[in-house]
């Protein structure tokens, strides 16, 4: 992966896909209108492609079109970037209970989604069905990987990635019912 200009080739070809799929990932995650987030994210998703020595392309073994790896791999890292940057949880509250957004005002995630969008996630939350809001909030909420949910739900792991789609689909949908 020494070679610069096929570097930046791939960069050029494939910067607009990536950051389409950090926006989409963003969105999923309350923050469409967070430009330096996604700008951040998808920096994270390049830096993350050549790092430990480019060992994401060099497993690419082309049995998809190197297109479609490279938005796999955008999905999973800028997943993984808002999960870190996610909404600040109440930890009072048993796992499960409730999705219990705080306030925290010395944290920016908590300052871009205000008290009222809060609320109105957390209403929209309760209205999911039970294995969508567990998934979900076990993912954004308190972090856990695919594993550990299928762990704690007993639930397939090839069933997280598809229920949780299927929960922010929803979300997306009420907000915007919401907001329109």
């Amino acid at each position: 992966m020494g070679n610069e200009s096929a570097w930046r080739t791939l960069v050029l070809k494939s910067q607009r896909m990536v950051r389409s799929r950090v926006a989409d990932v963003a969105s999923a995650f309350g923050r469409r209108e967070d430009d330096s987030a996604i700008d951040d994210a998808t920096a994270e998703v390049f830096a993350a492609l050549i790092g430990h020595d480019a060992a994401p392309l060099r497993a690419y073994h082309g049995r998809s079109s190197l297109t479609s790896y490279i938005a796999v791999l955008a999905t999973r890292s800028a997943t993984r970037y808002f999960a870190r940057h996610r909404l600040v949880v109440d930890q009072a509250e048993p796992a499960g209970e409730s999705t219990g957004f705080q306030h925290d005002a010395d944290d920016p995630v908590a300052r871009i989604i205000d008290p009222d969008q809060q609320h109105r996630l957390q209403l929209l939350m309760d209205r999911l069905p039970p294995n969508e809001r567990s998934v979900a909030a076990l993912f954004h909420l308190q972090g856990h990987s695919f594993s550990q949910i299928s762990q704690k739900l007993e639930l397939p792991i090839g069933t997280i990635g598809p229920t949780l789609r299927q929960a922010e689909k929803r979300l997306r949908q009420w907000m915007e019912e919401t907001i329109s």
